[in-house]
């Protein structure tokens, strides 16, 4: 069970992939186009982590993905219009990220994406301070083990978007699974 401390609100921080957009076919669909066994690239990864372990440039899996199929959970559209404020931590390439954040008419107070890092797995502690957040200041929300590890490493509260299927089914013991995306709100008051 997560646990706050102190009576100020927390801002959320999100993943985008998995967690905000019902992504995993779009994600899929260039590595199917490209010959290379999804399996092999595990959602989550940096875009050039995984077409290094796929053996294709950037550039040929781009060619192939359509920033346009993926598309907002149910009810995550709503909790997102009525945030004050919100931070987004992506391994999406930084162009690619914020067509899709223009395109969906999101507007997080800050986002940083796989370039930001290096190209590396992504950081909350950048994100924290671009937001002046502290660790206790802010919940992560993801889908996938990385999230988890990357809430871990900042020292920041995690939940697990279960309104995505695979990540529910993916919950570890002590994991705050959030049935729906309007579950988030009772998360920032304690």
């Amino acid at each position: 069970m997560l646990r706050f401390l102190g009576a100020r609100p927390r801002v959320p921080l999100f993943d985008f992939d998995g967690t905000l957009v019902d992504s995993d076919v779009a994600l899929t669909a260039p590595w199917h186009a490209l010959g290379v066994d999804p399996d092999l690239v595990p959602l989550g990864l940096p875009l050039v982590e995984a077409c290094e372990r796929a053996g294709v440039t950037v550039e040929a899996y781009l060619a192939h993905y359509d920033p346009g199929a993926a598309q907002p959970f149910s009810g995550v559209e709503a909790l997102l219009a009525g945030l004050d404020r919100w931070g987004l931590a992506s391994n999406k390439e930084r162009t690619s990220g914020r067509r899709e954040l223009d395109r969906l008419g999101w507007r997080p107070q800050s986002a940083l994406f796989s370039d930001h890092f290096g190209g590396h797995e992504k950081q909350l502690g950048p994100l924290l301070e671009a937001l002046e957040l502290s660790a206790d200041d802010a919940v992560f929300i993801g889908d996938t083990a990385h999230d988890r590890a990357c809430a871990a490493l900042a020292g920041v509260p995690f939940a697990l978007a279960g309104w995505n299927p695979r990540a529910r089914a993916s919950a570890e013991p002590g994991d705050h699974v959030l049935a729906l995306p309007s579950d988030v709100l009772d998360l920032l008051t304690a």
